[in-house]
């Protein structure tokens, strides 16, 4: 979705204090959709990031629909979702028009929520009263146009591990925005992931944080001039499958007619639309007891949409255990930094996924 290319990544972290870094966090606990399991190893020498880097870069080169010269296109999508806190699941389809950053279209649907989008020299107008996008349909956009926009392979910690998926040998790049060579054999809470086929240069998962995976199969490839898309995209989210998504056609689109992109004056009168904001990431710490700190930190991750006065919208714990409850119910009690109008600025709605860490004592 173009919206979430059109501004900045707002990688922010909140510090989970002194305390909270001296104590030892429990490792994320082993999830069957991770392809990595095994042995990670931190790229340390120049050739090994360049390798890596060049990987990636392959990878965008042969995915993105929405870098400069890309041809003008219609992409087709069909879909079912789950429930989330605010939207209800069901069948769901999107339509986008794309001809630049500036002039683009969005036609979508689930269960009995609609929107039509247009983006007009960059600014953005809903046929509908501006309110905000549905988890799921934001989550889709994130893994259909934007999986691989917003990283940092040149300046962000890195390791790889080399792992065997869908019988084909494939590179798994974990990147650390905390700036520090995670330890361990494992994923760490903090690494994003990206699985690219060692052959083909295609990306097969995608994992923002730990508890959320969106896997990519070419079995129905769609072939776009020089880009390869997947046939289908599949999120999990806590072991669950919450999206299943198929791209059913991407087919070339006249760039001189404007006329898709053209916003009705009752379009106009509403203002600008809701923007998108990229992922972020917060870190919270929860002090249980009043006993001295020590012991072993348990993070917890919750996925939520915030709007502009930093209230949470819609949340979703991305592991369960014996404290995925309380930090669900802390995060949806919890309020951030606003971002409020001014000057004419269009709604803001933003997603962040929020590491709930419970410490004990403090005192």
């Amino acid at each position: 979705m173009r919206t979430l290319r059109a501004f900045a990544f707002l990688a922010m972290l909140i510090p989970a204090g002194t305390a909270a870094e001296a104590q030892v966090q429990i490792a994320p606990p082993s999830d069957p959709m991770d392809p990595v399991t095994g042995n990670v190893q931190p790229v340390t020498t120049v050739e090994q990031r360049g390798a890596a880097v060049a990987l990636m870069t392959r990878a965008v080169d042969q995915y993105s629909l929405h870098s400069k010269g890309t041809p003008a296109h219609i992409l087709q999508i069909a879909f079912n979702a789950t429930a989330s806190t605010l939207f209800p699941g069901g069948a769901g389809q999107l339509r986008e028009t794309w001809i630049s950053g500036q002039n683009w279209r969005w036609d979508a649907a689930l269960g009995n929520y609609s929107l039509l989008r247009i983006s007009s020299s960059g600014v953005a107008y809903d046929q509908q009263t501006p309110q905000p996008i549905p988890l799921r349909l934001k989550m889709l956009a994130n893994a259909v146009f934007a999986p691989l926009q917003f990283t940092t392979p040149r300046v962000a910690a890195m390791r790889t591990a080399n792992v065997v998926w869908k019988g084909a040998a494939v590179t798994c790049i974990l990147l650390s925005p905390e700036g520090s060579v995670a330890t361990g054999a494992g994923r760490q809470w903090d690494e994003s992931e990206f699985c690219i086929d060692s052959s083909t240069g295609l990306l097969d998962v995608y994992s923002e944080v730990p508890g959320i995976y969106a896997f990519y199969d070419y079995t129905n490839a769609l072939k776009f001039h020089d880009r390869v898309l997947p046939g289908s995209v599949t999120i999990d989210e806590n072991g669950e499958n919450v999206v299943q998504a198929q791209l059913t056609s991407v087919t070339d689109t006249n760039a001189s007619d404007t006329s898709p992109f053209t916003p009705t004056a009752q379009m106009k009168s509403q203002g600008a639309a809701v923007v998108l904001f990229a992922p972020m990431r917060m870190t919270r710490t929860v002090r249980e007891g009043s006993g001295p700190s020590g012991g072993a930190v348990q993070p917890t991750i919750v996925h939520v949409t915030l709007d502009e006065l930093g209230n949470v919208q819609e949340s979703e714990v991305l592991q369960t255990s014996g404290v995925s409850a309380q930090a669900l119910a802390f995060v949806q009690q919890m309020k951030v930094w606003p971002v409020p109008q001014t000057g004419g600025t269009p709604p803001r709605q933003r997603e962040a996924f929020v590491r709930v860490m419970f410490m004990a004592g403090g005192n």
